[in-house]
């Protein structure tokens, strides 16, 4: 049963272009890989998560039918069609974000959910320059902004097994009573596609898991020589000593081919590498498969902030007794409490910019958190948005993270576009959604896998300061990569061992 209206759709249709309408099914015999699988010719991403404390945990979201794009162009904003057509072109970000917003003119009437509609996407690390005025624009034919806009929200709530269908209803090409019928029937045969039974999961013929002997590594090729990372910590060091930054993150990425598809990476990443955000998206010309552990910043339809800031790693124990050895180790290591205090400072600085004088709060303080391959220091800062400012302000005033750049942030970013021969792109960027309420959260890019012309791209980087070891610092950017790489690895021969039952 369609929970809209025809009244309430009819009322809407006055002022907007554009309705949701919505229903709700049972869907205790479904999950949500079977769902993206069922419609996976037409779904543009799933979004997850596995964090306790989040109600993100509770939903898993898919867009279908993507039928609107807003790209960043030759440093010119363009929303363009599902066929390519440009429907507008806007010097900054922030216009093209109004007037998309102006021209899709969509109704208000959300359902219950944290994400109910809007845009979908990534912001590279090189994005900053569209606000930070400090640092030069990209100069080089790149995407730094990628965002979709899906037709249709499938919204999978795993604490009471329902399923909810929210398609996005245009009114401009017929009266109102066709559009509704019209919305009526998308819905009605996305119902009897799922109701008719959704494909079933392939099957892991393989646990999740590889043999102790295998090396992730093997086969991998890095764009960095390890003599040459260890003397770029050291030049890092060097700026550190002569004060133009406190700590900068130097990275290296590694890159493997693959014959995977981005769903099987996906689906083994979800799974041994669960995290506070899992993604999976298919923007532009490349699929972007995420397991990250770190909210860029979170801006809530109250106007609320929010920021974890995440610095000081170690590897997890192989018993309980090493593991809460290394958590005790890292709480008192001087040199990541000295690192991790620093970066909580600028997040609160990144917030305070945009926020209500005397909002900015640590609510939490360097809290261990264990993940399946390291632990991390969390803090979470909090502060309240000014009236005068916007939620992207505030998504631009925490990108780049301190996390993935350094402090001072400006001087950092200009280090490491001097020390790091290749663009970063998506890695350290912000993967977000966008809501047509108002709200953003948005994760930074790390722990990430980028599937292109059959390349695994996964890119790590290490916080450098006064006395960083750089052995330490090159072995912590493969501890951060490995998780992603041992993924992949089980992918690989979990594609190989079907290869070989056809």
């Amino acid at each position: 049963m369609i929970e809209t209206s025809f009244e309430e759709f009819k009322s809407h249709a006055v002022k907007f272009d554009t309705i949701p309408i919505s229903t709700t099914i049972v869907a205790d015999t479904k999950t949500p890989i079977q769902l993206f699988q069922l419609f996976n010719e037409h779904a543009a991403f799933i979004l997850e998560s596995k964090d306790p404390i989040s109600a993100w945990s509770n939903y898993s979201f898919i867009g279908l039918s993507p039928n609107y794009f807003l790209v960043e162009k030759e440093k010119k904003f363009r929303l363009e069609g599902k066929g390519g057509e440009l429907h507008f072109e806007k010097d900054s970000f922030q216009e093209a974000w109004d007037e998309s917003l102006r021209k899709l003119n969509v109704a208000p009437i959300w359902p219950d959910f944290p994400f109910p509609g809007g845009a979908v996407g990534y912001f590279t690390f090189e994005s900053y320059s569209l606000y930070e005025t400090k640092i030069p624009k990209n100069n080089l034919q790149e995407t730094d902004v990628n965002l979709v806009f899906c037709e249709t929200i499938l919204v999978y709530d795993h604490q009471k097994e329902e399923l909810s269908i929210i398609h996005l209803q245009n009114t401009k090409s017929r009266n109102v009573e066709q559009s509704y019928k019209e919305g009526e029937r998308c819905i009605q045969q996305l119902l009897s596609k799922i109701q008719s039974g959704a494909q079933e999961e392939s099957p892991t013929i393989l646990p999740m898991n590889l043999p102790s002997n295998i090396d992730v590594f093997e086969g991998v090729n890095s764009n960095y020589e390890k003599n040459t990372f260890l003397n770029h910590v050291n030049k890092l060091k060097q700026y550190i000593e002569a004060g133009d930054v406190f700590q900068g993150v130097l990275s290296q990425r590694f890159d493997v081919p693959v014959q995977s598809s981005g769903l099987d990476l996906y689906r083994v990443l979800r799974k041994v590498n669960p995290s506070p955000y899992l993604y999976y998206l298919r923007v532009g010309e490349q699929e972007i498969i995420g397991s990250s552990p770190e909210r860029l910043i979170k801006v809530d339809t109250n106007r609320e902030l929010e920021i974890h800031p995440i610095a000081g790693t170690r590897p997890r124990g192989s018993t309980e007794q090493e593991d809460r050895a290394l958590a005790d180790d890292l709480l008192h290591d001087e040199k990541e409490k000295a690192e991790h205090l620093m970066l909580v400072d600028l997040a609160r600085n990144d917030i305070g910019r945009v926020s209500e004088f005397s909002s900015v709060k640590v609510e939490e303080m360097m809290t261990v958190t264990h993940f399946s391959h390291v632990m991390h220091l969390i803090s979470k800062v909090k502060g309240v948005l000014s009236k005068k400012s916007d939620p992207f302000e505030a998504l631009f005033a925490a990108h780049p993270a301190g996390t993935v750049s350094g402090a001072p942030k400006v001087r950092a970013v200009e280090i490491i576009r001097e020390l790091e021969t290749d663009r970063r792109g998506v890695y350290a960027g912000a993967i977000a959604y966008c809501g047509f309420n108002g709200a953003i959260d948005s994760c930074i890019a790390i722990r990430t896998i980028l599937l292109k012309d059959g390349i695994a791209s996964v890119q790590a980087g290490a916080g450098i300061v006064y006395d960083s070891i750089p052995e330490n610092e090159y072995e912590e950017t493969r501890n951060k990569a490995r998780a992603l790489l041992y993924a992949i690895k089980i992918a690989e021969r979990r594609f190989k061992a079907e290869e070989v039952l056809k």
